[in-house]
């Protein structure tokens, strides 16, 4: 990345929030990472906004730093990831917690469960998106409050110096509606990989597009719903499979702390999904069985996409930020069947 392509980054985070001089930003993720750094810490603060740094996300502190103290003091906007916003929804003090001196959540992930949006909604509280990778900026499309609540669940439009296609396997731009892979091209781009293997500037760049490995479409309006990554939709007997649509149908179930989905292999479809489940330390996790799973999917998802197995997990391998690592998990679930 250069100078220049963080500069590009800050203009388009201040398109996406519209700062204000009275803004404090609640900023909590790690900074080792684009999400933490560049949505909008260092934006805001290229911005003239005040900026409260907590030393690590936790639920607790979050909640007292939103609703404690003079309205004037209080945050007014932060920046949530789905893992951290589901510590906050299920924390004890969720129901009861003031949000009033919030304007404004973004979320920064490429896949929301419009579960947890809607909880956040309906407390007064407009959760954007910010869409992007690291190799963005990451700011590239971007949601605003204005719109949240419309157009619950989509990624948004890309910011207004930023190039968005969506393309198929042919490198052909589709047409509205059709799914295929983002691509994106604009000054917050980055340069190139770091010491890439031809040593040459532009390196994992294609005439300057930025090929995002995310799968998505856009609406009639010209606005970015996600589906997922291309590297994770499982191919099972000819048809496409999305791991994102059946986790995000499960986001709240009862007694359900985290899932994922991956695809293993299997003689007769090619791969089938593989539902991965992390039971919650309540009675209803201990209760949660695999039939009663399956049969909430079932009424959720089309039946070729129902995982033709469940599997009990201890916790699930994750990132820094939370994500699960998929590949991992994939080679733990095929070490179980060797």
């Amino acid at each position: 990345h250069t100078q220049a392509g963080l500069l590009a980054n800050a203009k388009a985070s201040d398109e996406a929030h519209a700062f204000k001089p009275i803004d404090i930003v609640l900023s909590t993720l790690p900074m080792f990472h684009v999400g933490g750094l560049c949505i909008q810490t260092l934006p805001a603060l290229l911005a003239g906004v005040s900026v409260h740094l907590q030393p690590r996300f936790d639920a607790s502190a979050w909640l007292k730093s939103v609703s404690q103290g003079e309205l004037v003091q209080r945050p007014t906007l932060s920046l949530l990831v789905p893992a951290t916003m589901r510590a906050v929804l299920d924390h004890a003090e969720w129901p009861s917690v003031d949000l009033q001196s919030l304007r404004g959540i973004m979320a920064g992930s490429s896949t929301l469960p419009e579960a947890y949006l809607e909880k956040f909604h309906q407390r007064g509280v407009p959760v954007g998106q910010i869409y992007g990778t690291t190799e963005t900026g990451p700011v590239s499309v971007i949601l605003k409050f204005q719109d949240a609540v419309q157009r619950i669940g989509f990624a948004g439009w890309p910011h207004a110096n930023l190039e968005l296609q969506i393309r198929d396997s042919e490198e052909q731009v589709v047409k509205s509606g059709v799914t295929g892979e983002v691509c994106v091209r604009g000054a917050n781009v980055m340069r190139g990989y770091w010491l890439a293997a031809s040593q040459a500037a532009g390196e994992g760049l294609k005439d300057g597009w930025f090929h995002t490995g995310d799968m998505g479409y856009l609406d009639a309006n010209g606005c970015l719903q996600i589906v997922g990554r291309n590297k994770d939709m499982i191919i099972s007997g000819g048809e496409n499979i999305y791991p994102a649509e059946i986790e995000n149908a499960l986001a709240t179930f009862p007694g359900l702390l985290e899932c994922a989905v991956v695809g293993l292999p299997d003689e007769r479809w090619g791969e089938v999904p593989v539902l991965a489940l992390v039971r919650a330390l309540t009675a209803e996790g201990r209760q949660l069985s695999e039939t009663a799973v399956k049969a909430h999917l079932e009424a959720k998802i089309a039946r070729f996409k129902l995982p033709r197995r469940v599997v009990f997990r201890e916790e699930l391998p994750k990132s820094a930020l939370g994500k699960v690592q998929k590949p991992i998990l994939q080679q733990q679930l095929m070490a179980l069947d060797s």
